[in-house]
């Protein structure tokens, strides 16, 4: 077995740029001068060897003949110019090559977008009225859940889905009415008791809806109070909690004095192979196991890479961001679809548990897109691929052949960020 030891990440080297600026500069120069210089030359080629004057009974239709043949050459270059593989900056990223070939990034996002829309759904649900969605689709007899309408309003927002049957407001009345005694949120498996994976997770989406100011600080407070080893010493030691947790205050309250604790935790729960190359740096599925996890070392690095753009002290958690990311870019990876089982003991002698699905190959796609080292580039296709190998008309399926609404957000997020990156693929 390879011995591993607790280490704070070194400082990586900057990542090398992808391909040369001067280069890129000089080719775009040419593209651009190249037709008028090349329409010059055939004019003035044109009336000195090609078109004698006998040819024309008025001097003025020769050089007017001759000008139509150099604007045409002119702009014929143009428009070649302009293809795809000829300007420099059209496609530096290779397109997934297994099976994108038939559909493009717009069409996974607008199918996904149409069937996320079609789960949409009002009820009443004991006393409360609700508007929202349930955690998997095609399940329409299940009223919305917490965890389900949180996935909903992402999608909503990260692509502009606007339909007159859905009411923000009433959907962000609907999550507060979801809240759990003392407040808060859990998944529909968890006790009568908030917890913080499923509150942070929850906080993020309605911050981005619109959630006033008056309900976002309470929530917060409520979600600080939470993130204790006191009150959670299995949830503080969780990589998966940790890093929601980091994000959300990221984005919500970034000067919530939890966060710089927090991401600090996480960096400290980094590892590194023995004899491993500085700069590199995995997570497991606890701060204190060294058991190597591709999925839980992209979703730290995720995190802590957010928690670096809002921190005073954020070169410290880049630099474990980076690490992360590299290590993502060199190690053997297991891209398959994890569960993560998270158990906490109640009074009564009982559990508490929620499983955690890990859509691996989505969590890497997006930790490797942080960075634009070429060395990178192939892990990041292979990544991008096996995400969207699982798409069927815009939904992906869990290994137990469930359709979360979850996955889908997660897989459309990665078909928007990696078609934004590769203009090929877009």
């Amino acid at each position: 077995m390879t011995q591993t030891n607790r280490a704070r990440p070194a400082t990586p080297a900057p990542s090398a740029p992808r391909g040369r600026p001067e280069a890129r500069r000089l080719k775009d120069a040419l593209v651009s001068l190249g037709p008028f210089t090349a329409a010059l030359v055939a004019y003035k080629g044109l009336l000195d060897y090609a078109l004698p004057e006998d040819w024309f009974s008025v001097s003025f239709l020769r050089y007017l003949f001759a000008g139509i043949c150099a604007l045409c050459i002119g702009l014929g270059l143009r428009l070649i110019g302009q293809l795809p593989g000829v300007r420099a900056d059209t496609a530096q990223l290779p397109a997934p090559t297994r099976r994108t070939g038939t559909r493009s990034a717009r069409r996974v996002i607008d199918e996904s977008a149409r069937g996320v829309l079609g789960e949409y759904r009002e009820m009443r649900h004991g006393q409360v009225e609700l508007a929202g969605w349930s955690q998997y689709l095609n399940d329409h007899h299940v009223p919305p859940t917490a965890v389900g309408t949180s996935y909903g309003l992402r999608m909503v927002n990260a692509f502009d889905i606007r339909d007159p049957r859905i009411n923000r407001r009433q959907v962000l009345d609907s999550l507060i009415a979801l809240q759990k005694p003392g407040g808060g949120w859990a998944a529909s498996t968890q006790r009568d008791r908030g917890r913080p994976e499923i509150t942070a997770w929850v906080l993020a989406a309605m911050f981005r809806c619109g959630l006033d100011g008056t309900t976002k600080t309470e929530l917060v407070r409520i979600l600080e109070a939470m993130l204790d080893p006191g009150e959670d010493p299995l949830g503080m030691d969780r990589t998966s909690v940790l890093s929601v947790a980091i994000s959300s205050l990221s984005e919500v309250a970034p000067t919530s004095p939890k966060l710089s604790w927090l991401a600090r935790r996480l960096v400290d729960g980094a590892h590194a192979d023995e004899g491993a190359a500085a700069g590199m740096a995995y997570w497991g599925e606890t701060l204190h196991s060294s058991a190597r996890s591709a999925a839980h070392t992209a979703r730290a690095a995720i995190a802590l890479h957010r928690a670096a753009g809002v921190l005073s002290d954020g070169e410290i958690f880049d630099n474990a961001a980076r690490s992360g990311v590299r290590w993502l870019c060199t190690a053997d990876l297991d891209l398959r679809l994890t569960d993560e089982q998270l158990r906490r003991p109640v009074g009564d002698g009982t559990v508490d548990a929620l499983m955690i699905g890990h859509f691996t190959p989505a969590w890497v796609a997006r930790a490797l897109m942080l960075t634009i080292a070429p060395e990178c580039e192939e892990r990041l296709e292979a990544a991008v691929s096996e995400t969207l190998d699982n798409c069927k008309d815009g939904a992906w399926r869990w290994h137990d052949g469930t359709r979360p609404i979850w996955m889908t957000y997660q897989g459309t997020v990665v078909a928007r960020d990696y078609a934004l990156r590769t203009a090929a693929w877009a």
